[in-house]
């Protein structure tokens, strides 16, 4: 078991510690299996190949539960979990800790202290009510490994807390819960990322990277993951292969040996990565095409051998299908205006996954006040101070002493500034608190501003970390009766949340080859909600209709570049917009994200069957992202005895393909199982 919270490790243990045996225990448990299959043909997001409908998913679990007394005042509950997946990538094909796979998911106790309800261990919490999404159930992580497919009581992760209630005389009811912080977990983003150090060599033409992607083939990888962990789209692998192909360009252009490439602030130091590869060989062939090229008759750098590396650094072919400043869709394209003295920067490049998350001293704080008036309405108010629990991603530039680097921007120096091929574009260079520069392996030419010394080769970190946000919400529902349909329920919750983080892309900085400042990730307000109404009608059937709004109160939508002036002109790559997590990706210009994202869902359920033993169930949810997205399950239990259950569900993702929803087109699914308990 991991460390746990030291705070709750010291109340876990006041409750624990009773020389009492533990007496009428109950064991019952549940063995479950289920396969699913992909509906349609295609790649999916992050993968190597093509899917013919195969089958992705061959899981079985067996769930025991122990339940029992401590004393006469406390009971207690353990649930055990034994989990494998046939078809699992990565850590999905087993259990794993704090995933909806844990091994031991649940473990509290139950007793009273004073007036006091108090349930200590490991367990979940459930404040939200809403169909499909969740809004204030902010004490649990969740496991999106298979996005919303799962159930949320399979899969909210349980992490140890101090769940303490308290009934007040006036009717309310008060909540106080101390919990451990842990992180949501996402395909591809997850504890699972190699941490390693990854470089590849120049001149093998070998990927020499540690990884070659996280979590690859799995069915539920989203784009905006893939942008930081994918093979051939995300920059934790991207940079050793920009490392290396700068590496020869230092050969290439500036001249040396492959032990020792000389800067590239001399011989074409101001032309720009689109001036070159967008320009005829009259102009080109000033400059020699480095090995490791395949020209195409028009001295263009464009076509990167095949074979040499696997990050999708550019993907023409020919000259005449390169395209910065329309539809870019591979990284030299984006880095447009990126100057060849900037190679230097990145020559011998590197890269890392780094992890600094809570520990054992940290806690989460909540708070929940419910009551009903006498109309009936049933209402909450809800306040917590957590980490929030959806990932941050920091990037920096560190040398090998671990010493964080700045990234230092030229635009005037002499021969270069004033090269016209340089227009709108700047050298970085990548300088320690001493002066000194990293990158190529060669000295800087002596008009290179500020810098003594080259001091090798940098590597851009990727901190994975929890940020502090403070959550205050409430929630409220009523039954309504009428006299066409009945009771009619009406219900809604609410939640702002101060300093949660969102994405900050920075195109005119990524177009100079600015990485660290390309994609920040800064603080903001944001103000969710949900209304609802449900009813029932053919006796009993459940209609449920909910509209949710997500307002990002801190948007950011720039037409500046990197330098404060306007972006007119400069086609795609230049201003700052807040993007889009989920989506955000090489191949749709970095999705930007909506300042207020949009949801409708329906959610209909009925039993049938003889004795009403059977139940359907089919929820549909459109986002309004683009074009907009959908996603449709319909599900379907089978009573075949009293202790066995057989399922199908259907899974359909359709719509924009850069919605949240419709980029999982070729995710649509079928799947099967049966469940026996005991």
């Amino acid at each position: 078991m991991k460390k746990q919270n030291l705070i709750l490790s010291t109340a876990l243990a006041a409750v624990f510690s009773t020389s009492a045996a533990f007496a009428e225990v109950e064991i019952t448990g549940e063995i479950v299996h289920e396969s699913a299959k992909f509906t349609s043909s295609g790649t999916t997001i992050g993968a190597t190949s093509a899917q013919d409908k195969d089958v992705f998913k061959t899981e079985t679990l067996a769930r025991i539960y122990v339940d029992g007394d401590v004393t006469e005042d406390a009971t207690f509950h353990v649930e055990l979990q034994g989990f494998v997946d046939g078809k699992g990538v990565d850590n999905y094909d087993g259990n794993e800790s704090y995933t909806q796979h844990d091994f031991l998911r649940e473990a509290y106790i139950d007793t009273e202290i004073a007036d006091w309800s108090v349930r200590a261990g490991k367990q979940q919490v459930v404040w939200g009510t809403a169909d499909g999404l969740k809004l204030l159930d902010t004490i649990n992580p969740t496991d999106f490994s298979e996005l919303a497919q799962n159930q949320f009581e399979d899969s909210r992760i349980p992490v140890w807390m101090v769940n303490a209630e308290k009934d007040l005389e006036s009717g309310g009811n008060f909540q106080l819960i101390v919990s451990q912080p842990k992180e949501n977990i996402f395909a591809g983003l997850n504890r699972g990322i190699d941490t390693g150090v990854r470089q590849n060599n120049a001149f093998t033409l070998v990927d020499e990277t540690t990884s070659d992607g996280t979590d690859q083939d799995h069915a539920f990888i989203l784009k905006g993951v893939d942008t930081i962990t994918g093979k051939e789209n995300g920059f934790l692998n991207g940079v050793p292969d920009l490392g290396g192909m700068a590496t020869r360009f230092s050969y290439g252009f500036g001249g040396g040996t492959p032990a020792n490439p000389q800067n590239l602030y001399g011989s074409g130091g101001g032309f720009t990565v689109g001036f070159y590869a967008g320009n005829s060989a009259a102009v080109n062939g000033t400059l020699p095409i480095p090995a490791g090229f395949q020209g195409d008759g028009a001295g263009t750098i464009n076509a990167i051998a095949t074979g040499n590396y696997d990050f999708n650094l550019s993907n023409a072919t020919a000259s005449t299908e390169w395209d910065a400043t329309v539809n870019p869709d591979s990284m030299f394209e984006y880095m447009d205006r990126t100057s060849f003295a900037t190679f230097d920067a990145f020559s011998g490049a590197k890269s890392q996954y780094a992890y600094d998350m809570p520990d054992g001293t940290d806690a989460d704080l909540a708070f929940r006040f419910k009551n009903t008036t006498d109309d009936g309405l049933n209402y909450s108010l809800n306040y917590s101070y957590n980490y929030d629990k959806n990932p941050v991603i920091k990037l920096d530039w560190y040398n090998d002493s671990g010493e964080k680097l700045n990234t230092v921007y030229d635009t005037t120096s002499a021969g270069v500034g004033a090269n016209a091929a340089f227009a709108n574009s700047a050298v970085l260079r990548l300088v320690d608190g001493s002066g000194n520069a990293y990158g190529a392996g060669g000295a800087f030419a002596a008009g290179a501003p500020g810098v003594t010394d080259n001091g090798g080769a940098a590597t851009l970190r990727f901190t994975q970390t929890m940020e502090r946000a403070s959550n205050v919400g409430g929630s409220f529902d009523m039954a309504v009766d009428t006299e066409a349909l009945g009771a009619i329920v009406l219900r809604g919750e609410a939640l702002y949340q101060k300093d949660v983080y969102s994405p900050i892309f920075n195109r005119g900085k990524l177009a100079v080859g600015d990485l660290v400042g390309a994609l920040e990730m800064t603080k903001g307000d944001r103000f969710k909600y949900v209304l609802g109404v449900d009813v029932t009608v053919l006796t009993n059937m459940l209609i449920s209709t909910q509209f949710i709004q997500d307002r990002n109160l801190d948007y950011v939508d720039s037409n500046l570049d990197f330098d404060g002036s306007s972006c007119a002109g400069k086609g795609v790559n230049c201003g700052t917009y807040t993007a889009d997590f989920a989506t955000m990706h090489m191949s749709n210009n970095f999705n930007k994200a909506e300042e207020n994202k949009n949801f409708l869902s329906l959610f209909l359920s009925k039993p049938f069957g003889d004795s009403q033993q059977h139940r359907w169930n089919n929820i549909i949810i459109f986002e309004d992202q683009g074009s907009g997205g959908y996603w449709n399950r319909l599900d379907a239990e089978f009573a075949i005895t009293d202790d066995i259950e057989a399922t199908v569900e259907w899974n359909k993702y359709w719509g924009e393909e850069n919605s949240q929803f419709g980029q999982l087109d070729k995710s649509s699914n079928v799947q099967v199982g049966f469940k026996y308990s005991f």
